[in-house]
């Protein structure tokens, strides 16, 4: 379903900070998973679409907003690998571009599977 305010249903946005390594400490600081609640919306590929031999039967198109729920923070761009929660189940991000309308950035098509 649709979230208030038009936004879509909710979408957390996991992504992993590698952090970096500390010279003084001999180790990696600020490692971890950051979570970004935003929305988006999930659809099914069309048969046509699972012709292309990189969309397994079941991967779904989110496309991702690119304000948080929040509704003043912008989403971080999500990369491959990332992974996605929706719909209380946990996707990977496999492929991703950006979808925008009329030169306008409304956010990322991203292609996920299944965690």
């Amino acid at each position: 379903g649709v979230g208030s305010g038009g936004q879509g249903a909710p979408a957390t946005l996991h992504k992993i900070n590698k952090g970096v390594y500390n010279p003084r400490t001999s180790k990696i600081e600020g490692a971890g998973q950051v979570d970004y609640e935003g929305s988006g919306l999930r659809i099914n590929y069309t048969t046509f679409e699972y012709r292309d031999t990189t969309i397994e039967k079941n991967d779904y198109k989110l496309y991702l907003c690119p304000v948080l729920i929040d509704g003043t923070t912008d989403c971080p761009a999500p990369t491959i690998g990332d992974t996605i929660t929706f719909d209380n189940d946990l996707y990977k991000v496999i492929n991703l571009e950006a979808w925008n309308a009329s030169g306008l950035a409304c956010g990322w098509k991203c292609q996920m599977r299944k965690a």
